[in-house]
């Protein structure tokens, strides 16, 4: 699944790169993780692809709680959302993710 969300990313003419390094503190130590794709954005798009595993769920839930602790905009992605026209909910939670961003910039000038 990894190779369509890539090529549909690639189709739309935006900008990623798969499995970029990326720092994180994790447990007051610094790692390196490598998320499947960063986007030029700074958004991070995490496709958990087992399903019925607990420990590879508790895995996910934990890389995505290091990743907000760490202040990454992550967008999770999972077997049960791919489904027709998942393409456009992507789109849809990256709209949203973004318009977020730009509320809180707004915010924080009107405060400033």
């Amino acid at each position: 699944m990894e190779r369509q969300i890539g090529d549909y990313l690639a189709s739309r003419r935006i900008p990623f790169i798969y499995e970029k390094p990326t720092a994180v503190i994790d447990s007051g130590k610094l790692k390196v993780w490598y998320p499947d794709f960063s986007l030029k954005y700074g958004l991070i798009i995490e496709y958990f692809g087992i399903t019925g595993d607990p420990q590879y769920l508790a895995s996910a839930r934990h890389k995505l709680r290091v990743y907000h602790e760490n202040q990454f905009d992550v967008i999770p992605l999972y077997p049960a959302d791919i489904v027709p026209e998942w393409e456009n909910n992507l789109m849809h939670r990256m709209d949203t993710v973004l318009e977020g961003r730009l509320q809180d910039i707004r915010s924080c000038s009107l405060i400033g």
